[in-house]
């Protein structure tokens, strides 16, 4: 069965797409039946260019190749709440009362983690706990032949 997972953050510019970027990159070379895909809930004009200066950094810094993932930011929609099996938003704190606004029949029905906006808390602290968080999730899909490289 495929699995769909969605990571939401406000502006679909920073966080949720580190997030799809870096799952997709650790389950890129296994046969897994799984992918990843990120919305925001409330898209800014304000952002200069297709994603985050933080995130493609971090990837350069990497080596993760993110030509492919150089698109404008995308809205969340009831169909991708639907047509996700995993649901996963960035920031309770931020992104909780935005469900409830936009999304209430599915405020409570999603996962939320604690990871600030560059605003709020250096990226330099944000992203690699990120990283790690998405590690985690990867090896709780106990995909086969999943071996974080760390390991």
């Amino acid at each position: 069965m495929q699995q769909n997972i969605l990571f939401i953050c406000t502006g679909n510019y920073y966080r949720s797409r580190f997030a799809e970027i870096m799952f997709n990159h650790l389950t890129n070379h296994v046969d897994h039946g799984v992918t990843s895909f990120s919305r925001g809930l409330q898209l800014w004009s304000g952002n200069k260019g297709p994603l985050s200066k933080h995130t493609m950094t971090y990837m350069e810094q990497k080596g993760i190749d993110i030509t492919e993932h150089l698109r404008l930011p995308l809205s969340l929609s009831l169909r991708d709440l639907k047509e996700a099996t995993r649901v996963i938003a960035m920031d309770r704190k931020e992104h909780f009362v935005l469900m409830q606004e936009k999304y209430p029949e599915w405020a409570e029905r999603i996962e939320y983690w604690s990871f600030e906006d560059d605003y709020i808390k250096d990226p330099a602290l944000v992203l690699p706990a990120l990283e790690k968080e998405v590690v985690k999730l990867v090896e709780a899909i106990k995909l086969p032949y999943f071996q974080p490289a760390d390991k």
